[in-house]
């Protein structure tokens, strides 16, 4: 059973000796190994959307997860050093788990192993806004809440999805993220009485990548997908979902206006590389 789709996957390989090295370098146990295996499911024009999205996952959740390390010993308060930790923790094990998924793709074959000498110094598709270390608590916060959220709500669209590896891993983020939001929620609320704080210039920093990042309305990866039924919403209704959930957050701290009327910058979204220039 093995050898079948071992073939199917890596198509370039000459003999079977670069197969079985193929295979065990991409998938070294099992689980990943059937993994890779799904992507002979996708229809072949689904599958550089598919990669593309994956793609995009892994590197926000890697880079939203590297973010919040640093601030592990920098957090106001011991409580949240702790849930800096481990909400970084949980972030790196999704990125973790969308990687090896890569593999299985054709523009996924030749990528370094994840943490190979200079692969956290490579380009990644990961949102401009978070290409910095967050200046200050309350950049931390707002990205827990608004970059944090708007990958758990794309989780959500893809907790049904007809592709198997998508489907199990959105399922088990969408619990894991649960306390994200409840992190995220509680400091938006004790911030907010403080107009000095910063927190209502650092959530409009981070407004525009995370309501972008769906894509345009026509966008060719997440709309495509969507179309294919492998999501269950398209990018405006994404952010259609996201805001109610912001909503009632923002309204009580009062820091609803002048962000729910902001107009998104599509002049500077760039849908290769998915995310704003």
């Amino acid at each position: 059973m093995s050898e079948t789709p071992s073939a199917g996957l890596f198509e370039t390989a000459t003999d079977q000796e670069a197969v079985e090295r193929a295979a065990a370098a991409a998938a070294p146990v099992t689980a990943e190994r059937a993994d890779l295996t799904m992507v002979q499911t996708l229809d072949a024009q689904l599958r550089e959307p598919m990669f593309a999205l994956l793609s995009a996952l892994a590197d926000n959740k890697y880079v939203l997860g590297r973010r919040y390390a640093e601030w592990c010993t920098g957090a106001p308060m011991l409580e949240s050093a702790v849930a800096a930790a481990a909400m970084a923790q949980d972030e790196l094990g999704h990125a973790r788990s969308f990687y090896p998924l890569l593999r299985g793709f054709p523009g996924g074959r030749d990528l370094p192993p994840m943490e190979e000498k200079g692969w956290q110094q490579r380009s990644t598709s990961a949102m401009a806004c978070l290409d910095e270390r967050f200046g200050s608590w309350t950049g931390f916060v707002a990205a827990n809440l608004l970059v944090d959220t708007a990958l758990t709500t794309l989780m959500s669209a893809a907790a049904n999805s007809a592709y198997e590896p998508l489907r199990q891993r959105a399922r088990k983020i969408q619990q894991e993220e649960a306390p994200h939001w409840v992190h995220a929620s509680g400091w938006v609320r004790r911030l907010a009485p403080s107009r000095t704080s910063g927190l209502a210039s650092s959530l409009a920093i981070f407004w525009d990548d995370a309501f972008t990042w769906f894509g345009a309305p026509d966008d060719a990866v997440v709309g495509a997908l969507a179309d294919a039924g492998l999501l269950a919403a398209e990018p405006d209704r994404l952010r259609t979902n996201l805001r109610p959930r912001l909503e009632p957050v923002l309204d009580d701290a009062q820091l609803a206006e002048p962000l729910l009327g902001r107009s998104l910058p599509w002049n500077r979204w760039d849908p290769t590389a998915r995310r704003l220039g």
